[in-house]
């Protein structure tokens, strides 16, 4: 009996990790809940598309104005607007510098979307190691553990990773 409940436990999990994948294929980009996750993905892509020059409040450099956005959009609108950075990043990524990281959940937001723009690339990039695990608690754990210096070291490197991924020929 209680091998049963186990291996229904073990599906039900199974399940809820690939649904997120199949909601985003099947009816659009995932919503977000967050402003403050919303706001620290927007700011890692913008940081991304450093010298790309694209146009528009949607690449603005100020967290303020993501942040204003953020709370007057729902949170489909704010999945939407993330996705189009997203894909505009696909043809262009620039700056792989250090950036200031004010915590760890920010830390895990920005690792998040590099993470989710390494997955979309349609490219023959490998992205391995824990750098670029797609779960989050091992990004919080490891910036819990680190100094903030390690955070920014870490961010950079996966902007630089990504920039030097190139789009397969089509």
């Amino acid at each position: 009996m209680n091998y049963r409940v186990l291996a229904v436990c073990a599906a039900s999990l199974s399940l809820s990790a690939v649904t997120p994948v199949l909601a985003q294929g099947s009816f659009g980009p995932l919503s977000i809940e967050s402003c403050p996750d919303y706001v620290a993905k927007a700011t890692s892509q913008v940081q991304m598309a450093s010298g790309c020059n694209f146009p528009g409040s949607r690449w603005s450099l100020d967290p303020a104005d993501h942040m204003a956005w953020c709370k007057a959009a729902s949170p489909r609108d704010r999945g939407r607007e993330d996705d189009e950075r997203r894909k505009a990043l696909g043809t262009c990524r620039g700056d792989f510098g250090t950036a200031p990281i004010k915590n760890c959940n920010e830390y895990a937001a920005r690792s998040r979307s590099q993470v989710e723009l390494a997955q979309s690339l349609q490219s023959e990039c490998v992205f391995e190691g824990m750098r670029w695990s797609s779960n989050l608690v091992q990004h919080v754990n490891w910036c819990n553990r680190t100094p903030a210096s390690r955070h920014e070291f870490e961010d950079a490197e996966r902007r630089r990773e990504l920039a030097a991924c190139k789009p397969k020929p089509k």
